[in-house]
């Protein structure tokens, strides 16, 4: 089924031994032996890579075991047997037939390796850290109990480690589609005794891992092991239930050979299966909804460069109708008992005003200027960029139609909350397009022109640069919002009546507080020692609403009581508020 769905694979053979030549034809026959040698050797490159990425970071598995669980840091003393063996025969192996089943060998051992060090994780034995991988685990326990995730919420979660909002509240509910949970709530059910979300997590990752092996080019296949198992990240990732990485093998088989969907105006098994597999990734979280953006915006472009525009957007709505449906059917259930809560939950993530994160643009405000009275230009320009990435994409599908696996993320660069993991968690998508959408895919795309009696008209020679400068256009207006938003000095003026010295044992602060735009504020006010705001300090004394040009006394208490200043890293005092979204910064130490 999967070779049907995916594509024959290229198919692996042995490196042909050099051929006899005559002397008259060594000089054609040269070109062709150091072809081979180049593949033979990128092939070879790669799979001691795939073995250098799992070797390194063992230790700190091994170290975790030593002592606590002696057979399984001998099972990785072992795995390292293996690893050496399988640097060996990556450097001797002659048959590229031998060196794609010693590939397979080393993704069965990276898997083994990846049990082993996420043992604990997995038993239960170590607790989630992050907050993502909390509410998935509370909300998969909830729905194997019998509950609504989307009714419950769960403030026993550390403060610190939830998403803080520009209005003051904490987020501790539920905020995602619900598949994810769904289908760890299945294996928390069959197996009570381990936190289903991370096995579920962990299965997810394995089974992208395995998919790309199989389907991709032989000589790529170690990139797999390399890239989803052997340089650490995801396996955080999938330490912590991430939802992101439970969609992330449907986004795949969403994206596996995209451009070859509705081809011939015809839907077909492939392409029901693809459309389903994107509305049950888009069901799992809402990353998956910028990339269906991107897919059916070049599928259009695509079928209408070799289909009439009424067969094209028949295949266009069976595409669209398959991946909807399988949408809302996972999430009818929810649907029917409380759609507000559905609604509000699916969407969360994208309407709340969270507080600045990231490594995007918008850390130009947060950590280089240290405030901005119009954040909300940044929700502006990512709206504006998204279209604006949606038109020159279709435009030069052509051109930049390999890479609609790494578009819809550009997005994130100009939002306020703009967190690598956005991008990082959809990297194997990148070896997914490397394995099935070559250029030549997008050689028949729809050519959008002018009408010729304005091509006429303009003189000769001027269309690629009008092209060009309409397409940089397209850009402006997100550079002008990202622009405003840098370029508004932050709000609130900020004094601390009392210097605050490294190491100090801080039980209140007093601040005084000028509101020097021209509208009323609802200041939060928090102390950071780094560029994330994890919890708001108490307002003891002082107005709950700033009216503008006029200035307050503010009187802070830190939500643990105390708060004892650091001897070297630097400390901020942020003042947030939401409608509209500000920040003002003022150090306090540094």
């Amino acid at each position: 089924m999967l070779d049907n769905l995916i594509g024959q694979s290229v198919s692996d053979s042995a490196t042909p031994a050099p051929r006899r030549t005559a002397p008259q034809d060594a000089a054609t026959a040269a070109p062709e032996d150091a072809r081979s040698v180049t593949v033979s050797w990128l092939h070879r490159g790669i799979s001691l890579a795939a073995v250098m990425g799992l070797v390194v970071g063992m230790r700190t598995f091994w170290n975790g075991h030593a002592l606590a669980h002696p057979g399984l840091a001998f099972a990785l003393t072992c795995c390292y047997l293996l690893m050496l063996g399988a640097a060996v025969l990556a450097l001797c192996l002659s048959s590229g037939r031998s060196l794609a089943k010693l590939d397979g060998a080393v993704l069965a051992v990276a898997i083994a390796i990846k049990v082993v060090g996420a043992w604990p994780n997995l038993v239960g034995d170590r607790a989630l850290i992050v907050d993502e991988g909390m509410l998935m685990d509370g909300a998969t326990r909830a729905l194997a109990a019998g509950h609504n995730p989307y009714l419950a919420t769960w403030e026993g979660i550390d403060p610190n480690l939830p998403t803080q909002l520009m209005d003051g509240r904490t987020v501790f509910d539920f905020g995602y589609p619900p598949f994810g949970a769904m289908l760890g709530a299945v294996v928390q059910r069959l197996i009570p005794s381990v936190p289903g979300i991370v096995v579920l997590a962990w299965l997810a990752l394995f089974a992208t891992a395995i998919m790309i092996f199989w389907a991709a080019p032989v000589p790529l296949r170690p990139l797999s092991t390399l890239g989803l198992l052997g340089l650490g990240t995801l396996t955080i990732y999938a330490n912590n239930a991430y939802p992101s990485l439970i969609a992330l093998p449907f986004l795949c088989l969403a994206a596996w050979r995209w451009t070859a969907i509705g081809r011939g105006g015809r839907l077909g098994r492939n392409g029901t299966v693809q459309a389903v597999a994107l509305g049950l990734a888009c069901s799992t979280h809402q990353l998956g909804w910028f990339l269906a953006l991107f897919l059916v915006v070049g599928l259009a472009v695509l079928r209408l460069g070799e289909l009439p525009l009424r067969t094209t957007t028949a295949v266009l709505f069976r595409y669209g109708a398959t991946a909807l449906a399988a949408f809302f059917l996972v999430s009818a259930p929810f649907l029917i008992a409380a759609p507000e809560a559905w609604l509000t939950g699916i969407f969360e993530p994208l309407l709340q005003h969270a507080v600045p994160h990231g490594q995007g643009l918008s850390g130009l405000t947060h950590y280089v200027i240290g405030g901005s009275g119009a954040l909300d230009y940044y929700g502006r320009a990512s709206m504006l960029l998204l279209a604006a990435l949606l038109i020159a994409f279709a435009v030069h599908l052509r051109t930049i139609g390999p890479a609609a696996v790494v578009l819809p993320w550009l997005v994130f660069m100009v939002s306020t909350r703009s967190q690598d993991g956005y991008w990082v968690l959809t990297m194997p998508l990148w070896i997914v397009a490397v394995c099935t959408t070559p250029r030549s895919d997008f050689a028949g795309a729809f050519r959008f022109r002018l009408p010729e009696r304005i091509r006429a008209a303009l003189p000769a020679g001027s269309l690629r640069p009008l092209g060009i400068l309409a397409t940089v256009a397209l850009f402006l207006p997100t550079v002008a919002c990202v622009g405003v938003a840098v370029a508004t000095r932050q709000p609130l003026d900020m004094y601390v009546s009392a210097p605050v010295s490294p190491g100090q044992t801080v039980r209140t602060l007093t601040v005084e507080v000028r509101n020097r735009s021209t509208g009323e504020l609802t200041p939060h006010f928090a102390v950071t020692t780094d560029v994330t705001i994890a919890e708001f300090w108490i307002i003891q004394r002082g107005p709950s609403v700033l009216a503008p040009s006029t200035s307050a006394t503010y009187t802070l208490v830190p939500p643990a009581k105390t708060w004892k200043a650091p001897k070297e890293a630097p400390a901020v005092l942020r003042a947030v508020s939401d409608r509209p979204q500000t920040l003002s910064s003022v150090r306090l130490l540094g």
